[in-house]
């Protein structure tokens, strides 16, 4: 089979594969569409020694049709529609598709151990093979707002709004946030958030972010900020966001150093905040909110390419004043 195979830092390369077989526990999936993210595009920009040590297959985000199904898999057949992933485990890991494991940047993908109504979910009539997608990095979302706690009458703030942004920015909506700021550099992506439902938009290279903040909330501040970014910068503003006993809820990837000076150390510390992170997914949630049209994602699909194409596809991910989601579809 073809596969998109990342060999470097900013290499990535279509290439002839042996076509994958499964054992009794795993599904063999065609894949129709998947989706670039964030932990692909680290990957790609620090080569494949940053999750392992050899050439990698990524794509954790798919949609396909099974074609393929070992013996003992429960509830799935040949011909079913499905999205999500599975797992195996590895030593004391627990490894993915697109984790450890071959991923969807591929013409075919094997699912191990898939759990129907858990982690994969046969596509309704009413989702396109590419909105499908979107339900991992919805899950993401669901699962950091969740570790929020939000409140009826909070304030929400979101840093970046590339696609996991989006879904927080919604997905907060729907958990009852009273107002949810988005905090975001690229005016497609700041248009698109308010388009989504954002109450106020800022764009930080046109405004101070901590005055807007302060001026949107009457200067009571957010209740919690989520860190979509992986910018230094967005991390030591968003602690000047929240209000005392507040919480930062650290979502973005960093790849650069962060440098905290006292004085954020001090404000941790004497304002009560708290910092956390979120990984984690909360796939059922996901799976209703996009299925039933609470959280929208198909205008997040800014861009597709085939895996001849994967290298310019990878490259437009990078590009955040040009696109929010990229798929590669074989």
């Amino acid at each position: 089979m073809r596969a998109a195979i990342i060999r470097g830092a900013c290499d990535i390369r279509l290439a002839t594969v042996d076509d994958p077989s499964i054992q009794d526990n795993e599904i063999l999936v065609k894949v129709k569409a998947c989706g670039i993210c964030g932990t692909d595009l680290h990957t790609y920009r620090m080569g494949p020694t940053a999750v392992s040590d050899r050439p990698v297959i990524l794509g954790h985000e798919w949609s396909g049709e099974i074609v393929e199904a070992g013996s003992t898999v429960q509830g799935l057949r040949v011909g079913d529609k499905v999205l999500g992933t599975g797992y195996s485990v590895r030593g004391e890991d627990i490894v993915l598709p697109g984790y450890g494991l071959d991923g969807a940047f591929a013409e075919y993908v094997v699912v191990p151990n898939p759990a129907l109504g858990q982690s994969l979910f046969k596509i309704p009539e009413n989702l396109s093979w590419e909105e499908a997608t979107t339900v991992e990095p919805v899950s993401v979302a669901c699962h950091a707002v969740d570790q929020a706690g939000i409140q009826p009458d909070y304030t929400v703030v979101v840093l970046g709004a590339g696609m996991i942004g989006q879904g927080i920015a919604q997905a907060a909506k729907v958990q009852g946030a009273a107002k949810v700021i988005v905090c975001e550099p690229s005016p497609k992506r700041l248009a698109m958030a308010r388009k989504l439902g954002a109450d106020v938009a800022v764009n930080p290279n046109e405004a101070d972010p901590v005055e807007a903040i302060m001026a949107a909330t009457s200067q009571k501040m957010a209740n919690v900020a989520f860190e979509c970014s992986g910018a230094p910068a967005a991390f030591c503003q968003a602690l000047h966001m929240v209000s005392f006993s507040g919480r930062v809820i650290q979502v973005g990837i960093l790849e650069q150093d962060l440098v905290l000076k006292p004085d954020l150390m001090s404000m941790l510390t004497f304002r009560n905040l708290t910092l956390q992170g979120c990984a984690g997914q909360k796939w059922a949630t996901a799976f209703e909110l996009v299925r039933d049209g609470h959280v929208r994602t198909s205008d997040l699909i800014t861009h597709e390419f085939t895996l001849n194409n994967a290298k310019e596809a990878f490259e437009t991910q990078l590009k955040a004043d040009e696109s929010i989601k990229v798929l590669i579809k074989p």
